[in-house]
């Protein structure tokens, strides 16, 4: 017969109660996925957030501000013209030295900036990828060839080359096209510009990845080329090209505006942000507000950009994703 004494041993010795399946998943928390945790990551970086919010609002500014608002963007009011006029009730941000409203001007402009930022980084990547991806993994005469064609271009100073390509084909394409035809023009000597650095981010990461060992099982198992590349290659270089596109929209929006501002741009009465500030130079005596209100945009895009893709690069960094 036990004593007391012994109880506390036998419970001891006793196997203990196995958890049942739930339980055992109920006490582990579930992991987040890597998108996730990314978006965690991002949301947490607050100039990132707010970066991204502002310029969710100017894009919305941008799309709806010239359907909603009254004024014109490229006509005065003809039965009330006020040239270089201060901000007041009836035109918000006053207007400039041809009676044209300021405000309207701007979400005008806004739209081009934007969009040319957008299709200059779409070019970019549908160039740099592919061209970063071959010369990376071929490697040898291809990534020889590939790397001296870049090489090229990046003999010519990005800016400079820009404004050659612009200032020579721009008034026979803005004679045939228009204000679109210079717009198209700008678009595609920025991406000229632009892609070879892109090329070159993706072709260092793509020659990292190749000697990994999960690349070198899927070629050992004779995974075919292309399998490789779009499945285990592509996903890992997505946080790379993302986060150098959005870096690289500050600089394009800098650019157009550059080109615009020397006249080799979207021409009035057209409005874009350069053009808006390089009329409002002449009158900055008589009201500086004209170069002050497109100037400040500018600025707020530019560091929109450059924090939104600081918390990218912050937040599709490997080590954050474990």
């Amino acid at each position: 017969m036990k004593s007391r004494r012994d109880e506390p041993v036998a419970a001891l010795m006793r196997p203990p109660v196995a958890e049942s399946a739930d339980e055992h998943d109920a006490a582990i928390p579930p992991r987040r996925s890597a998108r996730a945790r990314a978006w965690a990551a991002f949301a947490t970086n607050r100039p990132a957030a707010a970066g991204l919010v502002v310029l969710a609002l100017l894009l919305l500014v941008a799309i709806v501000g010239p359907q909603v608002y009254a004024q014109s963007a490229t006509e005065a009011d003809i039965f009330n013209i006020m040239p270089n006029a201060w901000p007041s009730p009836a035109h918000l941000l006053g207007t400039d030295k041809d009676g044209i409203d300021i405000l309207a001007r701007l979400m005008t402009g806004l739209r081009v900036s934007l969009g040319v930022a957008v299709f200059v980084e779409l070019l970019n990547v549908l160039l740099g990828v592919p061209i970063g991806l071959a010369a990376g993994y071929a490697g040898g005469g291809i990534d020889f060839l590939l790397s001296r064609v870049a090489d090229v271009l990046f003999a010519f100073p990005g800016l400079l080359l820009a404004i050659l390509v612009a200032g020579v084909f721009g008034p026979s394409l803005g004679t045939v096209g228009g204000g679109l035809g210079r717009l198209a023009l700008v678009t595609g000597s920025l991406a000229l510009v632009s892609w070879p650095l892109m090329a070159r981010y993706v072709r260092a990461e793509v020659l990292s990845l190749r000697e990994r060992l999960f690349v070198e099982a899927a070629r050992a198992s004779g995974v075919s080329t292309r399998r490789i590349i779009l499945v285990h290659i592509m996903p890992n270089v997505v946080g790379l090209v993302l986060t150098a596109a959005t870096l690289d929209m500050a600089s394009v929006v800098v650019s157009e505006a550059t080109l615009s501002l020397l006249g080799l741009g979207v021409q009035p009465p057209q409005a874009s942000i350069g053009v808006m500030i390089s009329t409002a130079i002449d009158v900055l005596p008589i009201n500086w507000t004209e170069a002050v209100f497109p100037g400040v945009i500018l600025s707020v895009m530019v560091l929109c950009f450059s924090f939104v893709g600081d918390g990218l690069r912050d937040a599709l960094d490997p080590r954050t994703l474990r």
